[in-house]
């Protein structure tokens, strides 16, 4: 059995509150927002709620929003307001809630990784490294059609700060085709693009070409610091040591060369063929070796199971953790630069 009360709820009111009757709760309207109050049941336990008809529903539709103290009478007037307005509209608040869980930007980011095309990308790994580093962490929990142009803005001059206007621009790039994506599958509510007309170099810092090469001393440091003895038929420097050889002599990408197969490679002919799953372009690759990086590819193991040729398991897999040969190389160079200064 449930008795009310018309009263004007303040923090003090509501502190002095005593628990119901046995067997009863009590209900205490809020004169001062109509449709809003708290019940209170006979073991003390004190609620918000609101209660209002909604547009199309003959009878009134009861909204808890929560318990005191755990939120506070103004934070329960603001839900209420919400929950108000909802009910108006002929939306309940729980239908709200359940379509704001799954229209934040964190589930639409999760949707355009998981699309078919998405997976079957040679550069899906980095794609999702960049949207799970740089934009889940700051936009995950927002609703994604609130994103506004000026949140975009403060994105884009934060990784700047952070990882360099490369990295800014590449997110921005992979920001704005989620919300593409959003948008031509009418996922999240959005309406449109934030990311539009908005461009990189207006907000980022310089993004010319970089022109660094290697000096003559440099190149002879970098191939004493990546050489090795063999031994028992290994290069004690084996994988990254050979590697990053490898790739000075051919000038080709990291992932490729950390992918190459055996069976994609003949010496005798001096050519090794990417296949054009692995390209950037689609189509296979035909790359001329020169005699140095054959002679290199000779010395290398051959395992029994697997056929990959930089690997750290057996050649079942390419290696990867590129970071940490460069550390390796790098630390390396720098006793070899200290050794020759010492002497």
């Amino acid at each position: 059995m449930t008795t009310a009360k018309r009263v004007v709820l303040t923090d003090r009111y509501l502190k002095s509150l005593k628990p119901a009757p046995a067997g009863k709760r009590v209900v205490h309207w809020d004169t001062a927002r109509p449709s809003f109050g708290c019940r209170i049941t006979d073991r003390g336990v004190v609620s918000f709620f609101v209660m209002r008809r909604m547009r199309g529903k003959s009878q009134p539709v009861r909204v808890v929003l929560g318990r005191y103290p755990e939120i506070g009478l103004a934070q329960a007037r603001k839900l209420a307001t919400a929950a108000i307005s909802d009910l108006v509209a002929g939306v309940h608040p729980r239908e709200r809630a359940r379509r704001e869980q799954t229209n934040t930007f964190a589930i639409l980011a999760e949707a355009f990784l998981q699309r078919p095309a998405a997976t079957k990308l040679r550069t899906a790994g980095a794609i999702e490294k960049v949207v799970c580093r740089h934009l889940v962490p700051r936009w995950g929990t927002r609703l994604a059609a609130e994103i506004k142009r000026g949140d975009v803005i403060t994105l884009i001059e934060a990784i700047d700060r952070e990882s360099g206007p490369y990295m800014a621009a590449k997110a921005f790039a992979l920001a704005s085709e989620v919300f593409r994506f959003g948008i031509m599958h009418e996922l999240a509510s959005l309406q449109s693009n934030p990311c539009h007309p908005l461009k990189p170099s207006d907000f980022v810092g310089d993004m010319a070409p970089r022109q660094r090469v290697l000096t003559d001393v440099e190149l002879a440091l970098f191939w004493r610091a990546t050489q090795g003895e063999i031994r028992n038929g290994i290069e004690s420097t084996y994988p990254g040591g050979p590697f990053a050889r490898f790739l000075l002599l051919t000038a080709v990408r990291r992932s490729e060369a950390a992918c190459m197969t055996w069976g994609e490679v003949d010496l005798d002919h001096a050519r090794w063929v990417i296949p054009g799953h692995r390209t950037k372009s689609g189509g296979a690759h035909e790359v001329p070796l020169p005699l140095m990086a054959v002679d290199l590819l000779r010395s290398l193991p051959r395992f029994a199971v697997g056929d990959f040729v930089f690997s750290t398991t057996g050649g079942r897999n390419g290696i990867r953790s590129f970071g940490l040969y460069k550390a390796a190389i790098d630390a390396r160079a720098t006793g070899l630069v200290r050794l020759s200064s010492a002497t």
